[in-house]
């Protein structure tokens, strides 16, 4: 196992550690050498209306994505499980492009999907009668952050679907129809047997959803880099524009450091509750 360690050591261990240290220093690409704060460097963080409105931002980010994304997946894994379609497999394939396609292609075709003269949604949400006139999805305070939140749906729930529709097809037939032969309807047979079966795969796709939501940079930076007046900059957007714009590396290690503390707790409450689930 010594190979394996020194691995992790190297590549997670290490910079973790190295991360969390520098946090407390007063670290900047204009000063000679580190000062040590201490924890005057968290209390200027908090004191920062700018990274306050950033965890607000995350919370916001996080929370739309991730339930909308499991949300589609989820019902579209449903429909394709139980629904009788010629092609099926094809539409499968099509459904798994968002996901494979790589982020910053995806970014590009939403930014001219989005553009407020020539972009499609405009178009055809005038076709519909939906808008009267067009709108500035990604220069609004009030409908940047929905804009993105629809760009990483589009983007992760085949994920959902992919793995939710592999749970599914692992659910005792012989169950169900066992089930259907003592009068359960629709309902009842996915409350007690479907469900019980799918819901550990449920519980880790909400959990991965939600650390790489937390985490994630590239569609906020590709369409609005945090604005327009930090309306969408999440923590992430933050810590890069301290680390690579303002080069203050202190700030940024502290920030990522909050971050780090952020997932943790998150991941740790939800395996707690969801094993409590499972045990029950």
């Amino acid at each position: 196992m010594i190979p394996a360690m020194v691995v992790i050591i190297a590549v997670m261990f290490y910079p973790l550690v190295y991360t969390i240290i520098t946090g407390f220093y007063r670290n900047t690409l204009f000063m000679d050498k580190p000062e040590f704060a201490g924890l005057a460097q968290y209390v200027s963080l908090f004191g920062d209306k700018i990274f306050v409105g950033s965890i607000v931002n995350t919370a916001v980010w996080t929370f739309g994505s991730v339930v909308f994304q499991f949300s589609v997946g989820f019902l579209v894994a449903l429909l394709l499980n139980h629904a009788e379609l010629r092609g099926k497999t094809v539409l499968r394939i099509l459904l798994m492009i968002p996901w494979v396609l790589p982020s910053v292609i995806g970014s590009a075709v939403w930014k001219w999907m989005y553009n407020a003269d020539y972009g499609i949604v405009n178009f055809v949400l005038q076709t519909l009668g939906l808008i009267d006139k067009n709108k500035m999805w990604l220069s609004s305070t009030s409908t940047a952050m929905p804009a993105i939140i629809a760009v990483n749906v589009w983007k992760m729930f085949p994920f959902v679907l992919l793995m939710i529709e592999a749970s599914l097809q692992g659910v005792s037939k012989e169950l169900k129809e066992a089930a259907v032969i003592d009068g359960a309807n629709r309902f009842n047979i996915f409350k007690a047997v479907t469900w019980p079966a799918i819901a550990p795969a449920c519980y880790s796709v909400i959990l991965l959803l939600t650390i790489w939501t937390l985490n994630a940079f590239t569609f906020v930076y590709t369409l609005t880099e945090g604005g327009p007046a930090h309306s969408t900059e999440v923590m992430a957007m933050y810590i890069y524009k301290e680390a690579f714009s303002n080069y203050d590396f202190g700030k940024a290690s502290a920030a990522s450091t909050i971050l780090f503390v952020l997932s943790m707790t998150i991941s740790f409450i939800y395996l707690r509750a969801t094993n409590k689930k499972e045990d029950a």
